[in-house]
């Protein structure tokens, strides 16, 4: 796997809503600056206020949102386990802040000590000096430990928008997640929770950004990429244990989230 790494700042004074919900094999610490936005991440919304940080752990569906308010600036990091290698050998990233993305809340002066280092990554990343790239990973890693003991240090995470609407779709979405692999239908999920179908779309796409169908999609293509790297199935059984009725199927669905067909998947991620 190759390292990657990339921190950007940016300021949005328009509407700015992610076009497409989304998740990646690797990591992401969003900061936000200024301004306020509504972070959908894997089973519930959160509202961010400025100085606020979210990290978004690897295969988590996520979304961000603006609703009503306009300008904002956010600094977004990206980063994968073989960019902390080097400066963390043998440490495993894969279960960093144990598997769970959060909204961290920080105090004014955890603010300050998050922004110095996010300030120092982008001078470095602009300078371009020597021993730049193995700074930046120190840093990096002094970001990752400063959060965990701020996570740590408070009684309790914030926790996401808990209105009955948004209850019941976390409930729903929790059930996809069991029960991916099976025969789903709107209709059968639907009468699962006693609403109508309709009701059912309604406050799925209010709630989460994306429709049931895309969710399951999503679930069960995350479900497929690690058992396609973590498995010798052929393809065909890991269309039938992620709930795809056909191989063509899984096929078009894979290539289209993942930009690749599962086999070209396979050998990119296994060697």
């Amino acid at each position: 796997m190759e390292p990657i790494f990339q921190i950007e700042q940016l300021r949005r004074i328009g509407h700015f809503n992610m076009d497409t919900d989304h998740f990646h094999d690797f990591y992401e610490i969003y900061y936000l600056l200024s301004g306020q936005r509504h972070y959908y991440i894997r089973n519930g919304m959160y509202a961010l206020e400025a100085g606020d940080l979210v990290f978004i752990n690897k295969n988590h569906l996520h979304r961000t949102t603006g609703g009503s308010h306009l300008p904002h600036e956010r600094v977004l990091i990206s980063f994968n386990d073989a960019y902390l290698e080097p400066v963390a050998p043998g440490a495993d990233w894969m279960n960093v802040f144990e598997g769970e993305s959060f909204l961290l809340r920080p105090t004014a002066h955890e603010q300050g000590v998050i922004t110095d280092l996010l300030q120092a990554m982008q001078e470095e990343q602009k300078m371009g000096l020597r021993w730049s790239t193995e700074y930046t990973r120190m840093l990096l890693l002094q970001l990752l430990i400063t959060l965990e003991r701020i996570r740590r240090a408070k009684p309790a995470l914030v926790s996401p928008e808990q209105s009955e609407g948004q209850r019941r779709v976390y409930s729903i979405i929790e059930y996809l997640d069991n029960h991916y692999s099976e025969r789903l239908s709107l209709g059968g999920v639907a009468e699962q929770f006693f609403i109508s179908a309709t009701y059912l779309c309604r406050i799925f796409k209010q709630t989460t950004g994306f429709t049931i169908i895309e969710y399951l999609n999503y679930v069960r293509i995350r479900e497929a990429k690690a058992l396609l790297t973590q498995t010798k199935w052929p393809i065909t059984r890991v269309a039938a244990e992620t709930g795809f009725e056909s191989i063509a199927h899984f096929g078009r669905v894979f290539k289209a989230i993942t930009r690749r067909s599962p086999l070209q998947y396979r050998k990119q991620h296994r060697g």
